[in-house]
C-alpha cells in the first residue's frame, strides 16, 4: 500500500479535494488519525532507534574525506557519531503490521508513502534526540510538512498536537536514566484541547528492539576492537565508518582510529552501553 495515496483517497471520501480547503483543526484530527507511532514497548526496551547516529547538514568538502561534492552520509563526526540521512529509522515502519487491527490503513502492508518526521524541530543533530522514540512519528507524505519541517514559518497546530500526544503516550519517567536528559532538551507543547482518538502504532513483536540492539552492539564491538593495536582490525561498521582494512570500504576516508582519538572512542562506547 502507498500510505499517502490511501490518505488522499480517504479525504476525497470526506468531500475534500485538497488539504488547502481543510480547516487547521480538522487537519489536526486527520494527522492524528493517520499518524503511525513507535510502540510504547519499543520505547521501554530501546528508547533510541540509532543512538550512535545524528543527521548533519551536508558540507561539500570534508578534510578527512577528500573529494569534491562529497556525499557525507556514513562518515563519523568529530565525536564519532555516524552521519545518517534518516535511512536508519525511516524504513522501520514499512512492511510491518500495525495495531490496533482496526486502524485507518486496515490490514494492508505499507510499502511507501510514509515520511519519518521529527516531532520537535531542530533536533536531528543531537544524538540524544535524533532517534529518540518519543521524537518520531510516521505521517503520510502529504502531511509531513506540518510536523517539524515548518522551517521559520509559524508552526501548524499539528506540530503542537504531536508533541502533546507524544508526551502523553510515552511519559517522562523511564528506567534508563539517560532518557531524562533527552526529555530535558524538549520544550513542552502549547496547551490545546484534542478530541479523543486511538493511536496507530507499529506492532513490535521484538524484531525492532532486537534490530536496534544488534546495531548498537555491533558499534560497541567495532570500536572496542580498534582500541587494541595488537589484534586484527575489525570488519567495517559501514563503507565509510571503517578501520582501514577489508573489502567494500571507501579508502579515501580515514580509518576511525586515525580520525577519532582513543578517548573519543572510549566515551562513545560508554554512551552506547548506557543507551540500551
Amino acid at each position: 500500500m502507498d500510505a499517502d495515496a490511501h490518505f488522499l483517497a480517504s479525504i476525497k471520501t470526506l468531500n475534500h479535494s485538497s488539504l488547502a480547503e481543510i480547516s487547521p483543526s480538522r487537519l489536526v484530527e486527520l494527522a492524528l488519525r493517520f499518524a503511525i507511532w513507535p510502540s510504547i514497548s519499543t520505547y521501554h526496551d530501546t528508547p533510541w532507534l540509532a543512538p550512535f547516529a545524528i543527521r548533519r547538514i551536508r558540507i561539500r568538502l570534508e578534510p578527512n574525506a577528500p573529494g569534491s561534492k562529497r556525499d557525507l552520509w556514513g562518515l563519523p563526526t568529530a565525536d564519532g557519531y555516524f552521519t545518517d540521512d534518516n535511512s536508519l529509522i525511516k524504513s522501520l515502519a514499512l512492511r510491518r503490521p500495525l495495531l490496533p487491527e482496526k486502524n485507518p490503513y486496515g490490514k494492508s502492508v505499507i510499502s511507501r508513502g510514509l515520511v519519518c518526521c521529527h516531532i520537535w524541530s531542530g533536533t536531528t543533530t543531537s544524538p540524544l534526540l535524533f532517534s529518540f522514540v518519543p521524537n518520531l512519528v510516521w505521517l503520510p507524505k502529504s502531511l509531513a510538512t506540518f510536523s517539524d519541517a515548518h522551517s521559520n514559518a509559524e508552526p501548524h497546530p499539528i506540530h503542537n498536537a504531536l508533541k502533546k500526544i507524544s508526551m502523553e503516550r510515552y511519559g517522562l519517567v523511564h528506567a534508563n536514566s539517560r532518557v531524562a536528559r533527552a526529555w530535558q532538551l524538549l520544550d513542552p507543547p502549547t496547551p490545546q484541547f484534542l478530541n479523543h482518538f486511538e493511536a496507530t502504532e507499529l506492532a513490535d513483536d521484538g524484531k525492532i528492539t532486537n534490530l536496534v540492539k544488534q546495531r548498537v552492539h555491533r558499534m560497541i564491538h567495532f570500536l572496542e576492537a580498534t582500541l587494541d593495536s595488537d589484534t586484527e582490525m575489525p570488519r567495517r561498521f559501514s563503507k565509510r565508518y571503517h578501520a582501514g582494512v577489508g573489502s567494500g570500504i571507501d579508502k579515501s576516508v580515514w580509518p576511525v582510529q586515525h580520525w577519532l582519538t582513543k578517548d573519543t572512542r572510549l566515551k562513545l562506547i560508554s554512551e552506547m552501553k548506557a543507551s540500551i
